[in-house]
């Protein structure tokens, strides 16, 4: 695959640097192959980008995203955990850039689910819940997922597209 240019970020400039998620246009004979994993007719649905993550992400959830397929690549020993809402009116932020998405604060919520992703692992992500991707190590963050997302389909939605081309 060959990263291009970048379509969204979500992040800041420090000292001369972005730090933060990158979502790119990709270039890679892989996307005929990510497409197959749903049914032709909904294919429009799903769009392919290069996720780039050289920090910590705070508690989040995704802008106009409603599933997203992830296809790791690199790594880097983290800690993708999500979280359910403790409280109906958690307190809330948005970085530039966000529009249906927003960054919660820890006290507001209850860790439930988390997973470690492996290189070459897949992961079918309900990106409209709060989650948060955290080292486990010290050092720089060089994390690279391959993500097939919707606009459309919600997480639900997107296990049975998976079961109907019996990828699930």
């Amino acid at each position: 695959y060959s990263i291009n240019e970048t379509n969204n970020s979500y992040g800041l400039i420090i000292d001369g640097t972005f730090r933060g998620i990158k979502y790119s246009a990709v270039d890679s004979d892989l996307k005929q192959k990510l497409l197959e994993l749903i049914p032709e007719e909904h294919r429009c649905h799903f769009d392919i980008s290069a996720m780039q993550v050289n920090v910590k992400i705070p508690p989040h959830t995704d802008s106009n995203i409603t599933a997203t397929i992830n296809f790791y690549i690199k790594t880097d020993n983290c800690l993708t955990q999500f979280y359910s809402l403790k409280t109906d009116k958690p307190k809330t932020t948005q970085v530039k850039n966000q529009t249906t998405g927003y960054l919660f604060t820890v006290d507001d919520l209850e860790p439930v689910d988390n997973f470690v992703a492996k290189v070459g692992e897949v992961w079918l992500l309900n990106v409209s819940k709060p989650h948060s991707v955290l080292p486990l190590t010290a050092g720089p963050i060089d994390r690279v997922a391959l993500c097939l997302q919707s606009r459309k389909f919600n997480f639900d939605e997107t296990i049975e597209l998976l079961k109907a081309t019996g990828n699930l």
